[in-house]
């Protein structure tokens, strides 16, 4: 006699679940989130910025290697089309942070757009930071206030961006540079 339990149907509708309940959390939180929402976990979400998110964007968060995401008061996160935040990526914006269409973003990875205090007398710096289109940033990627990253671009594990990046450009390293170009 067959069984109708069924352990791998059980898991799937446990999946879509959890799914549908952290993606719900998470579209609370957005002034706009187009259709194909898709948050897979605990995604920590904190301060009271607008959060702008295009079509099919998805985050991978685990409990263990949560993602975070902080837009503090009359700051702007805009998420374009197709984006992936892969788990324990960390978002600071204070100012604005912007994702292009097709963005990539690595394993724990920093995306700060503030240096969080100031060193002496010098006020805190800010500045936005903006990701082009088609932009893969690689696993414990840092990018730092003011950077701008050209559409196309990839940026190689373990890099921290102080400066900007042109379009279709290889960087590696801490400072990142260009090794090479990718047209």
């Amino acid at each position: 006699m067959p069984s109708i339990f069924r352990p791998d149907l059980i898991e799937r509708f446990w999946r879509r679940m959890v799914t549908a309940h952290f993606s719900r959390q998470f579209r609370r939180r957005c002034v706009r989130a187009g259709q194909g929402l898709e948050i897979l976990g605990p995604c920590l979400v904190e301060g009271a910025g607008i959060i702008d998110v295009g079509a099919n964007f998805s985050i991978r968060s685990r409990y263990s290697n949560q993602t975070e995401i902080f837009v503090g008061d009359g700051a702007r996160l805009k998420i374009g089309n197709d984006v992936f935040i892969n788990q324990g990526v960390r978002i600071v914006c204070s100012v604005g942070v912007q994702l292009g269409d097709g963005c990539l973003i690595g394993d724990e990875s920093v995306i700060l757009d503030n240096d969080y205090h100031s060193v002496g007398n010098a006020p805190v710096k800010s500045g936005p930071v903006c990701i082009g289109a088609g932009v893969w940033i690689a696993t414990r990627v840092i990018v730092l206030r003011g950077v701008t990253i050209g559409e196309g671009s990839v940026i190689a594990a373990g890099s921290v961006v102080t400066r900007s990046i042109p379009p279709y450009s290889l960087a590696a390293g801490n400072p990142a540079r260009i090794v090479k170009s990718l047209k």
